[in-house]
């Protein structure tokens, strides 16, 4: 078990970098809107020094390529997810017919269901013990969210019953995958922000063009943990995966 754990993180760490090659579309979803939304950054003055980059930040320019760089982060994400499970089932990735979206659909819904107890108990109980209703509900829905994964694979047969069965520790696995690729590289990018305000123009635009990337790997590293981590330990997974 713990060989296969390990196998499992060896394969995720290798195919979030490799689907910059197999699939460059995908993190371009997330690159690009993140290049232009420095070009902006770059423009107004934000790299000058912290009193520009806080009078910069706040701007409606900003704000909208900003908007524009989450929507594309969330696409990669969600791309990658769908382009290795696409690929386990042998699918075409961009062929949305082949995503089992009743799976999908309800598990989207309970995910998004179980969110609103500790905000509408809020007002009542308090912002602590409504916090403690969340932590509750979010563990006791871990499996929705491979349930998830699997149905964007095209997974029609892993339904609710199946994934609150077996889906416990893939919802771990995910988790910690996720978090060891995703912590370190959330650092960087907020540290490369950091290094560039007050640097040569060359410099800034160098710190940008690595940053773009940055936010790439932050897209294409979740998703593929996601991915990865979602399936048994005996199942394949990443490119030479057989159907699954």
């Amino acid at each position: 078990m713990i060989k296969a754990f390990g196998q499992r993180f060896l394969t995720t760490a290798r195919d979030g970098i490799a689907i910059w090659w197999m699939a460059p579309i995908i993190p371009a979803l997330v690159v690009l809107p993140e290049f232009a939304q420095h070009i902006a950054e770059i423009q107004l003055g934000m790299f000058e020094n912290e009193e520009q980059a806080k009078l910069a930040s706040e701007t409606s320019t900003r704000m909208s390529f900003g908007y524009l760089k989450i929507a594309g982060l969330v696409l990669a994400f969600l791309a990658t997810i769908r382009f290795w499970g696409a690929r386990a089932f042998g699918h075409r990735w961009w062929d949305l017919r082949t995503i089992a979206w009743l799976p999908l659909l309800i598990a989207v819904v309970l995910i998004v269901a179980t969110s609103f107890p500790g905000t509408l108990a809020s007002p009542y109980i308090g912002e602590e013990y409504a916090g403690y209703i969340d932590i509750a509900l979010a563990l006791a829905t871990l499996p929705l969210f491979p349930m998830l994964v699997r149905a964007l694979a095209g997974d029609r047969e892993t339904g609710l019953k199946r994934v609150f069965r077996t889906g416990w520790f893939a919802a771990i696995r995910m988790v910690l995958f996720a978090a060891v690729f995703f912590v370190p590289l959330q650092w960087l990018h907020g540290e490369l922000h950091s290094w560039a305000i007050g640097a040569s123009v060359t410099m800034v635009w160098a710190l940008m063009i690595i940053d773009s990337v940055v936010v790439g790997l932050l897209a294409t590293y979740a998703g593929t943990a996601f991915h990865h981590g979602s399936k048994l330990l005996r199942e394949p997974v990443g490119p030479n995966a057989e159907r699954a």
